[in-house]
C-alpha cells in the first residue's frame, strides 16, 4: 500500500512529450523544493546524420518526492503533463485496485548506476515482459558496473545481465564476463 507522505521514485509519462520537452520538464521539477531528485535514462541517436543525446523513452521520467507533494505540484503550471504510472494491487480481502507504480531506492540506484553514461555496453530491451521474467539473480563484482544486481538473459546468443524497473524499462549489459559475476541465493538481498 502506498504511503502518501514517503518520499519514493515514481515513474511518470509526461503527456503529448517530445525530447525536448522532457529535458525542459526535468530542469523545472529540479529546481522545485517539493522535489528530492529526478532522472531521465539517456542513450546516443542518430538524428538527422548527426549523434545526439536524447532520452531513450521520449515521455519517461523517474521523480523522487512524497505522493502528497507530487499531487500538489501536478495541479499547477508546467507540470499538469505529469502522469502516474498506475498498477494493480491485490488486497488482503481480494479486491484489486489501482495505484500509482513506485521503484524500490536500491533498484532505482541500480539502473541508475547502469544508465547514467553513454556505454555502448548498455542495450535498451523493448519487450518488458521478456527482461521482467524471473532468473538468476546476479551481482557484478569488477569493473565498471561493479555493484550492481541484475538478472541473467540470453539476448541474441549472449548473455546478459539485465536491470528491469518493472511495467517501466529495462537496461541489458552485454560483454561481463562471467567470472565477474556473483550468483545470488533466493533469500538473498539487493543490499
Amino acid at each position: 500500500m502506498l504511503q502518501r507522505s514517503d518520499v519514493l521514485w515514481f515513474p511518470m509519462r509526461v503527456a503529448y512529450s517530445s525530447a525536448p520537452r522532457l529535458t525542459r520538464l526535468k530542469d523545472l521539477l529540479d529546481q522545485d523544493d517539493a522535489i528530492s531528485a529526478t532522472y531521465i535514462a539517456m542513450q546516443y541517436k542518430k538524428v538527422r546524420d548527426t549523434m545526439k543525446f536524447t532520452p531513450v523513452v521520449d515521455n519517461l521520467i523517474f521523480v523522487r518526492s512524497s505522493y502528497n507533494k507530487l499531487v500538489q505540484l501536478k495541479q499547477s503550471g508546467p507540470f499538469v503533463v505529469l502522469r502516474y504510472i498506475m498498477h494493480p494491487v491485490l488486497e488482503k480481502d481480494g479486491w484489486i485496485h489501482t495505484e500509482p507504480l513506485t521503484v524500490p531506492d536500491a533498484d532505482m540506484e541500480n539502473f541508475i548506476h547502469v544508465t547514467a553514461e553513454a556505454n555502448d555496453k548498455v542495450i535498451y530491451l523493448d519487450n518488458l515482459d521478456f527482461a521482467c521474467k524471473p532468473g538468476q539473480r546476479v551481482q557484478i563484482t569488477h569493473g565498471a558496473f561493479a555493484g550492481v544486481y541484475g538478472v541473467i538473459k540470453r539476448i541474441q546468443g549472449n548473455v546478459c545481465v539485465v536491470v528491469p524497473i518493472e511495467h517501466t524499462i529495462a537496461a541489458a549489459i552485454t560483454g561481463i564476463p562471467r567470472k565477474h559475476l556473483r550468483y545470488l541465493a533466493d533469500n538473498e538481498n539487493n543490499d
